[in-house]
């Protein structure tokens, strides 16, 4: 629960649910993180098998991609739970 609750790491999982990503990639999907926070994060869900980090050294620049592990798809349900809660409770806020 501790992993999962900081700062970033929900977004990041979903962010990976569809299809593995570049760290371009997420970083474009989870607005406003930094690359070092963004590299930290997937090292540590990386460590805890949350997240899956492939190397493709055949291709010219290298190709690494990252992707969710099965330990991470069955989180799917909790946060598709959580985004249906915000939605319905925290409405989106107007900048007047």
């Amino acid at each position: 629960m501790e992993l999962l609750a900081r700062r970033w790491t929900g977004l990041i999982l979903t962010s990976l649910q569809e299809k593995p990503a570049r760290f371009s990639e997420i970083g474009t999907a989870v607005d406003g993180i930094s690359d070092r926070m963004l590299s930290q994060r997937l090292v540590e869900l990386e460590e805890t098998g949350l997240v899956e980090r492939k190397v493709d050294a055949k291709q010219r620049p290298v190709l690494v991609e990252y992707a969710s592990t099965l330990m991470a798809s069955e989180l799917a349900p909790v946060f598709d739970a959580l985004q249906n809660w915000a939605e319905k409770w925290m409405p989106a806020r107007v900048e007047g």
